[in-house]
């Protein structure tokens, strides 16, 4: 038979009230929460660590430096998501969160260069897809950003309006580079280009639509939302200083360039290609040739002979000098061409280039 609470010979441990009851329950609720954040930022750091692993094998195969710049964005970006985890942790055991604290961002002059990293990698990675080099045009765009960021930390009282500028900046700073790349497609007259470009319209989309979702979030958890009660379950937790949103956007990127890495990895393993120089435009034509001649080659079913003499023909070369390049006669690679363009069902050079580009 199970035993009751008999209350009245219980004098030394007297019946929990009601609130003791709730408080409890709080407690309880607050430690469940605090649980899910800490798997919930341990799983983030996790995607963080497989996308750069997969990025660095990727490096090491194809020899392609826009895996360098990857695997730097999620180091960043897990080193912040491990500030945020740290701070939080210290809070559990030292402060009470309130609203004296609940504004403020933490060691700012760590927390600026931190997010400033995050977006150069951002800016240097959209830069190379648009054949855009040079330190200048990745720091000036980025100290900009620090520079307002430490403006707004100097010159507003301490409030949700000063954090959530702080924060906006980054947002501000990720529509810039994707009208910046909008406005490159629309203005240019080369054909490859904007083709290629198309080709990534769906990351854009994403990126522009994610960011916007991130902008609400911030708007409502730190703008339009109370501070966490000390009795809630959400007391103890920073959660002005997460973002659910940008959390998912971090997540497609990992998606998004392992996937493209995986891809590189299965098929260049048995051929990594040499790095080439930039042609007399600063543009690494080479380098977007061999990001998918071999998918277009296996697409289509060419030989590796075959492949060798398509990877020419999209440099602009003649007959002739992709014959003195591969040291065949000139009447060997026009029966070359001849098969690559039948295997592709086109009929001339120019419409060769245009299926190759919108593969």
């Amino acid at each position: 038979m199970a035993r009751s609470w008999d209350c009245s010979h219980q004098a030394p441990h007297p019946c929990p009230t009601a609130t003791e009851h709730r408080k409890v329950k709080q407690r309880g609720g607050s430690m469940s929460v605090i649980l899910f954040f800490f798997i919930y930022t341990t799983a983030l750091l996790v995607i963080c660590i497989m996308a750069l692993s997969v990025c660095g094998a990727a490096f090491l195969v194809s020899h392609s430096r826009r895996y360098i710049l990857r695997s730097l964005f999620f180091v960043f970006y897990a080193l912040e998501l491990s500030w945020i985890f740290g701070t939080e942790w210290m809070a559990q055991h030292v402060i009470t969160i309130d609203e004296s604290n609940y504004y403020a961002i933490g060691n700012p002059w760590v927390a600026i260069p931190m997010g400033a990293a995050i977006l150069a990698c951002f800016w240097a990675i959209a830069l190379d897809m648009v054949d855009i080099h040079g330190v200048r045009a990745i720091v000036l765009p980025t100290a900009l950003v620090m520079a307002a960021q430490a403006v707004v930390l100097a010159t507003l009282p301490y409030g949700p309006l000063r954090q959530w500028l702080y924060y906006s900046m980054r947002q501000a700073f990720l529509i810039g580079c994707l009208l910046y790349g909008f406005h490159l497609y629309r203005s240019s007259s080369d054909t490859a280009f904007r083709q290629r470009m198309v080709q990534h319209r769906q990351l854009f989309v994403t990126i522009l639509a994610l960011t916007c979702c991130i902008l609400l979030e911030d708007i409502y958890v730190i703008l339009l939302a109370p501070v966490p009660d000390a009795s809630g379950s959400f007391a103890g937790l920073f959660l002005s200083t997460r973002n659910f949103s940008e959390n998912a956007l971090m997540v497609y990127l990992a998606w998004y360039v392992c996937r493209e890495a995986i891809r590189d990895l299965s098929l260049r393993y048995l051929e990594p290609p040499a790095s080439q120089p930039m042609d007399g435009k600063g543009r690494d034509l080479r380098g977007h040739i061999e990001s998918r001649i071999l998918t277009f080659a296996a697409h289509h079913g060419l030989s590796r002979r075959e492949r060798e003499v398509l990877g020419l023909v999209m440099e602009g070369r003649t007959n002739h000098e992709v014959a003195g390049t591969l040291y065949l006669a000139e009447g060997t690679i026009k029966a070359h061409v001849h098969n690559i363009m039948k295997k592709c069902g086109c009929s001339r050079r120019e419409e060769l280039q245009r299926a190759f580009w919108a593969s």
